[in-house]
């Protein structure tokens, strides 16, 4: 899903420009891993980080409504099990919301790339080629550097959610004091998980406000 409030002419419209090569700051700074990154890069960063901060928080709801439902059962658990088969729902969207975003980000970084080597190409200063090289490499280096953080996340995202469908689909059909007593090993690893969960969101949260100049 695209950045809410920006609908797809807009992003045609961005990724036209680039193709054109109209609004390539190639010439703006010289090497800095800090320098702002293109406007373009910057507006996808800005919507995938808005889904992080998203996802952050639905994390907390899921984990939260598992919690009250293994802690403090009720006698009847259906409402209880509802509400944490919500929140996860809920999570679920916000993975598939964030997995689209990622991918247009990915295409309008790409696109940038193609667009900064072929600029390079038609530069004939040899200074100028010089800072432009320099400033497309440290945006590169800004950019691999969330991907990692991106990918660090992934490693203990992946297990985390698992048992989270696991404990969904196994009190489907064992909604009582037994099934709870029966899962609560896999619930207590989502408990023991969130934590990390949490701190690899942040840091990949407060990887992009560095990139995106929010700090």
């Amino acid at each position: 899903m695209m950045k809410r409030g920006m609908n797809v002419p807009i992003w045609r419209s961005i990724l036209a420009s680039i193709a054109l090569g109209i609004v390539l700051p190639v010439l703006s700074v010289g090497c800095s891993t800090t320098a702002s990154l293109p406007p373009h890069i910057a507006v996808g960063l800005d919507g995938l980080r808005n889904e992080a901060v998203s996802l952050r928080g639905q994390v907390e709801k899921t984990v939260g409504a598992l919690k009250e439902m293994m802690t403090k059962p009720q006698a009847d658990l259906s409402p209880q099990y509802q509400s944490f088969t919500h929140e996860l729902g809920i999570l679920e969207a916000k993975v598939e919301e964030a997995r689209q975003q990622r991918a247009a980000t990915e295409t309008v970084v790409k696109d940038q790339f193609m667009a900064w080597d072929e600029n390079l190409k038609q530069l004939q200063n040899e200074e100028s080629r010089q800072r432009a090289a320099e400033r497309r490499s440290a945006t590169e280096s800004t950019y691999s550097g969330i991907q990692q953080k991106i990918a660090e996340l992934k490693k203990v995202w992946t297990p985390f959610v698992t048992d989270l469908k696991d404990t969904r689909q196994y009190l489907k059909s064992d909604l009582s004091k037994e099934g709870l007593h029966t899962i609560e090993p896999t619930a207590e690893r989502v408990f023991d998980q969130q934590g990390n969960v949490i701190k690899q969101l942040d840091d990949v949260i407060e990887a992009m406000d560095v990139a995106i100049k929010r700090t």
